[in-house]
């Protein structure tokens, strides 16, 4: 499995206009972003949903936030950005081996839009089969070790890591904050091979 770049530092800081900028680091090595047919199929993120976001992005070189409506229907993942005003910035929508995006305001994304793909399977996919009642379980998945901590069915942190991914590092993501939904209303994905992290919280549709 491909990593994934910073797509919500990437975002905030090219359409939402509001990052702020530290002192450059060393510019890592470009990553090949990961093609359609790469990427897990929609319905490996289970269930039907439609949830407001708000991203909440930061590294080394800055940081910033955006909202988004993120829909899963049958065979199709949608990611609608939102600009400050609350219009469109961009649709980015995910059919099985097929990816297509379209903006709407007159920036471009310094990155593929698929890298956003990648960061959702990451955090919703399905990766190791059913829910456990609780515990802990590993898998693994092509070059990658994925380890999953539940609690009462609930998913508490998943973790990619493998010892071939350049740059190397650990993927981290832990959840909180269930509801009666079951949707986890915060989620913080940490990325340490490419040094970012991105908080992911719902909130109330308007």
């Amino acid at each position: 499995m491909r990593s994934s770049l910073a797509p919500a530092l990437a975002l905030v800081l090219t359409v939402s206009g509001c990052a702020h900028h530290a002192a450059a680091p060393p510019a890592r090595p470009p990553v090949a972003p990961p093609t359609a047919a790469e990427l897990p199929p929609p319905d490996a993120i289970p269930g039907t949903f439609a949830v407001r976001q708000k991203l909440t992005a930061s590294s080394a070189k800055g940081g910033g936030s955006f909202e988004a409506v993120l829909q899963k229907t049958p065979g199709t993942l949608t990611l609608v950005g939102l600009t400050p005003y609350g219009s469109r910035a961009f649709l980015l929508q995910q059919t099985k081996g097929d990816v297509q995006f379209t903006k709407y305001v007159p920036r471009e994304l310094p990155f593929a839009p698929t890298f956003m793909l990648l960061d959702i399977h990451r955090v919703l996919g399905t990766w190791l089969g059913p829910p456990p009642p609780s515990g802990e379980r590993s898998g693994q998945l092509g070059d990658e070790a994925i380890h999953e901590r539940w609690q009462d069915g609930k998913l508490i942190e998943r973790t990619f890591s493998s010892a071939k991914s350049n740059p190397p590092g650990t993927i981290t993501i832990s959840y909180s904050g269930y509801g009666a939904s079951g949707f986890a209303t915060h989620i913080t994905l940490r990325n340490a091979r490419l040094d970012y992290r991105i908080d992911i919280d719902t909130v109330p549709f308007q």
